[in-house]
């Protein structure tokens, strides 16, 4: 699937509080994605490696993490609201 060069913001949310992915695209790849704000009770230390796996997948598809559901949840929802911008 190709998207449109450029940055993009996405929020997800879940019960725990909200996270804003940030994904860049450049000739259409996923070149780098990063949590933008954590507004979550829990630190988002916990699903910091999520980031590196949408550019490895190029894809919102992270692992699940255990312990934080949630979080890692929200990421997945932010970075598929940023990634519906670049269509």
């Amino acid at each position: 699937e190709q998207y449109k060069d450029g940055s993009y913001l996405g929020w997800g949310t879940s019960r725990h509080g909200d996270i804003q992915a940030s994904v860049t695209i450049v000739n259409g790849r996923i070149t780098d994605a990063s949590i933008a704000q954590c507004r979550t009770r829990y630190s988002c230390n916990v699903i910091e490696h999520l980031p590196p796996q949408v550019m490895e997948r190029q894809s919102p598809e992270v692992d699940y993490v255990s312990g934080a559901t949630q979080s890692g949840n929200a990421f997945y929802f932010a970075v598929v609201e940023a990634l519906a911008q670049a269509k």
